[in-house]
């Protein structure tokens, strides 16, 4: 099993690596997503191997660094999907919209490209290196044991964050637990019970990520044209229409998506 997840993490080293490098051309719009879901991996990487030997490993000095690489990239990513979303709409009067996230997203770019200049790539082999002393002759069981625990511990912190809070902010939060949850059962080859502890199939979970992704994309639409109507009124009257469309959207999409949380993950 520790050869499965320093295999795991080094697949997800080198897509960070080679990402590392594409995502410094600012028309390579999926290099910072493919860099940013490599990240996401390799963080429950490092948190099931401090379940495995927190007497070794605690995770939290590791990931330092690529943290915050990758909180630098992800208002980055968000004005890139909004911008797409956007002109895929094709809609006239978006225009001034547009030219407002091109001014947002090069001040972006120029905060990531800060960010990766401090970033040593070196990092990641101090990782490798620190995984492989922490795994080196742990038991079959006591992977097992700990994959489950950390699977049992993200099932509560689902229904916590569910019932703590009314607001739309614990739905992104619940999202990226879900997320997390199957780059877990990735690790362990989708051998984890992830149905008798979720109560929904691998197949569903998928489904209500994407479900969760788009009213994650509705929203963030929504926020930022509501926020440059704010400061633009003379240009609202379309935009306006948008968010009206926008807000039906996303409360369909959320609608569905509490209701196979409650309904069905029975959170």
């Amino acid at each position: 099993m520790s050869i499965r997840i320093i295999d795991y993490f080094q697949k997800h080293r080198q897509i960070i690596e080679e990402n590392l490098l594409l995502c410094q051309d600012p028309l390579d719009i999926e290099a910072i997503h493919n860099l940013r879901l490599s990240v996401k991996r390799i963080r429950v990487v490092l948190r099931l191997t401090a379940m495995i030997n927190p007497a070794s490993f605690d995770g939290s000095s590791q990931v330092i660094e690529i943290n915050k690489l990758f909180k630098s990239s992800g208002r980055l990513r968000d004005t890139q999907v909004t911008r797409q979303l956007l002109k895929e709409e094709h809609k006239q009067g978006f225009e001034p919209l547009l030219t407002d996230l091109d001014r947002r997203e090069a001040k972006q770019r120029k905060k990531f490209e800060r960010a990766l200049d401090v970033f040593k790539s070196e990092t990641l082999g101090e990782i490798e290196s620190c995984l492989g002393h922490a795994l080196e002759g742990v038991s079959a069981q006591r992977y097992l044991y700990a994959g489950l625990q950390l699977l049992s511990n993200m099932e509560h912190d689902v229904h916590e964050i569910f019932h703590s809070s009314t607001k739309e902010k614990r739905l992104h939060n619940i999202r990226t637990k879900l997320k997390d949850i199957n780059y877990l059962n990735n690790i362990f080859d989708s051998s984890l019970p992830i149905e008798d502890q979720i109560r929904i199939p691998v197949e569903r979970l998928r489904e209500l990520g994407e479900i969760a992704g788009s009213w994650h994309d509705s929203l963030n639409l929504e926020k930022k044209i509501k926020k440059f109507i704010r400061k633009h009124p003379e240009n609202s009257e379309v935009l306006q229409a948008a968010v009206k469309k926008l807000s039906t959207r996303k409360q369909g999409l959320s609608q569905e998506y509490v209701c196979i949380l409650l309904n069905e993950m029975k959170i």
